[in-house]
């Protein structure tokens, strides 16, 4: 990791009101930054570690997690702690909880290139891997745009066609010129389509929620208790990403990409969305 995100936490620490601080934190900022310091600097520790000594470089990752953790509980809400936690968990070998903290960091530094390939490269390593088929798969490959684009990108995009096309429809009306159908009917698909996209992410992301297994061997049952079938033949492992579709007591019915669904712990499970909405974004 690169000493500019701890230089960034450290400002967004600093730069953090006092009233936020006061009431989502106990930690001074004194001791906030001494945890962070302790954080990276264990992390680079293990880093000088990896290729002599795994074991011991396994330690100092954890360790690391483990600080980085601390600050995460104390209600520090940053886009860099989120992704440099998740870099340390994944060292680590904690692949489900690497996952989940990037997955959190995306949602305050969306299309930030390092966050986006250590991301990517995690998922690969998750099995099984459960993908969408047929054509579903298809549909999904054709609308990237709708799945792969952050929602600031498509909202502005929505916002530059309609004015676009407001523009084009004024100056239709007072000029005449060639091409007005065209430009009207290109700008008029672009904004329908990307604030249609819009709105289903919104709406989406406002009723369910995401979440990403921490545990290996978890059976996917039936029904939320132990007396019920296993819904699938094998297990599925940490890392494996699902939305929640309902939540009971020690329970989540989730349903995984390819649209299967069924129960898990929710002790097996951390839950992404929502999580971050309503405190305080540092970046």
């Amino acid at each position: 990791m690169k000493y500019l995100g701890l230089i960034v936490v450290l400002t967004g620490l600093w730069f953090l009101p006092q009233q936020a601080m006061a009431a989502t934190t106990s930690l001074s900022r004194a001791q906030q930054e001494k945890i962070l310091e302790e954080a990276q600097m264990q992390y680079d520790e293990g880093a000088a570690l990896v290729r002599n000594d795994p074991e011991s470089a396994d330690t100092k990752f954890r360790e690391s997690a483990e600080r980085f953790q601390i600050l995460v509980d104390d209600g520090i809400v940053n886009g860099e702690l989120y992704y440099d936690l998740g870099n340390a968990y994944f060292q680590a070998g904690d692949l489900g909880q690497a996952i989940a903290n990037y997955l959190r960091a995306t949602q305050l530094i969306p299309n930030d290139p390092r966050l986006d390939a250590n991301l990517a490269h995690a998922r690969t390593l998750v099995r099984p891997q459960v993908v969408k088929e047929g054509s579903d798969a298809l549909v999904h490959r054709l609308t990237t745009w709708h799945h792969g684009w952050p929602i600031q990108s498509r909202l502005i995009i929505f916002g530059i066609a309609w004015i676009a096309l407001w523009i084009a429809v004024l100056v239709r009306s007072n000029v005449r010129y060639a091409g007005f159908r065209w430009v009207a009917g290109a700008t008029a698909i672009v904004a329908i389509a990307f604030g249609l996209s819009s709105t289903l992410t919104l709406t989406d992301n406002a009723s369910l929620e995401r979440g990403v297994l921490i545990k290996d061997e978890v059976v996917v049952r039936k029904g939320n208790a132990d007396s019920y079938s296993p819904q699938f033949e094998e297990p599925v492992n940490q890392g494996l990403e699902f939305r929640v579709l309902e939540q009971r007591p020690q329970w989540l019915h989730i349903e995984l990409l390819n649209g299967e669904s069924g129960w898990i712990p929710s002790s097996d499970a951390e839950i992404i969305s929502r999580e971050i909405t309503g405190n305080l974004a540092v970046s």
